[in-house]
C-alpha cells in the first residue's frame, strides 16, 4: 500500500525524472515507431532490446542519437530552477531516475545550467522505470529510505515505478489521460507544484 502523506512537502527524499520535469528536449520518436514498430507505441528501450540483430543495433543507435540531438537544443524546465532552489533550501535529497541515456542527461545538463545531483541513474543502471528496484537504488544511494520518497514526474513509466514501489507520485504535466486519475498529487506544471511546496507550512513539512 502506498504510504500516506497530506502533501509532497512532507516527502523526506524526492526522486525527479529528468525529461519534463527538469529538461525539456522535445523528443520525437514518431519516425523511428514507425520504421520499427510499424507505429505501435510500444515501451522503447524494452522494445529495441527485443529486436533481431542488427535491427537491434539499428534501434538503439537511432535511439540514442534522437536523445542527443534533442539534449543538444534543450532548455530548462519553467520552474525547475526553483524547484532545485525549494530542495536546497529545506534540505531535502534528491536524484535523477530516468530512462533517457546519461551522456544526453549530462548533455542537456550543461547546456540548461543544471548542476545534477550525486545520484543519476539513467538507463544505462541495473533497473529501468518502471521497475521498482530503479527508484530503490536511487533511494539506498541517497541513503533514504524508499518509503520516504516520493516519485515527482511527467509521464506513465513514471508513475507505474511509483506505483511499483509503493511510494506516493506527483504528476507535473497533466495531459488528461485515463492513468492520470490514480496519480496521488498533481499538478498542472512545475511551477505550480513548486509553489504549492513554498506554501506548504515549514512546521509540518516533515512527518
Amino acid at each position: 500500500m502506498t504510504p500516506s502523506i497530506d502533501h509532497p512537502a512532507q516527502a523526506g527524499a524526492f526522486i525527479l525524472d529528468w525529461d519534463g520535469v527538469l529538461a525539456e528536449t522535445r523528443l520525437n520518436f514518431a519516425p523511428l515507431r514507425e520504421k520499427f514498430f510499424g507505429g505501435e507505441r510500444v515501451p522503447l528501450i524494452e522494445a529495441a532490446a527485443a529486436l533481431p540483430d542488427p535491427l537491434r543495433a539499428e534501434a538503439e543507435a537511432e535511439i540514442y542519437q534522437i536523445e542527443m540531438e534533442g539534449a543538444g537544443r534543450a532548455t530548462a524546465v519553467e520552474g525547475a530552477e526553483d524547484l532545485l532552489a525549494w530542495l536546497s533550501e529545506v534540505r531535502k535529497p534528491w536524484a535523477v531516475v530516468s530512462r533517457n541515456c546519461r551522456d544526453s542527461i549530462l548533455l542537456a545538463a550543461n547546456r540548461c545550467g543544471i548542476v545534477l545531483p550525486s545520484v543519476v541513474l539513467s538507463r544505462e543502471a541495473p533497473y529501468v522505470k518502471p521497475a521498482p528496484e530503479a527508484l530503490a537504488l536511487a533511494a539506498e544511494r541517497m541513503g533514504a529510505p524508499l518509503a520516504a520518497c516520493v516519485m515527482v514526474g511527467d509521464f506513465i513509466y513514471d508513475f507505474q515505478a511509483a506505483r511499483n514501489a509503493g511510494i506516493p507520485f506527483v504528476l507535473v504535466k497533466a495531459s488528461g489521460a485515463e492513468w492520470e486519475k490514480d496519480a496521488g498529487f498533481v499538478y498542472p506544471t512545475v511551477v505550480e507544484f513548486v509553489s504549492a511546496l513554498k506554501n506548504f507550512p515549514r512546521n509540518h513539512a516533515d512527518v
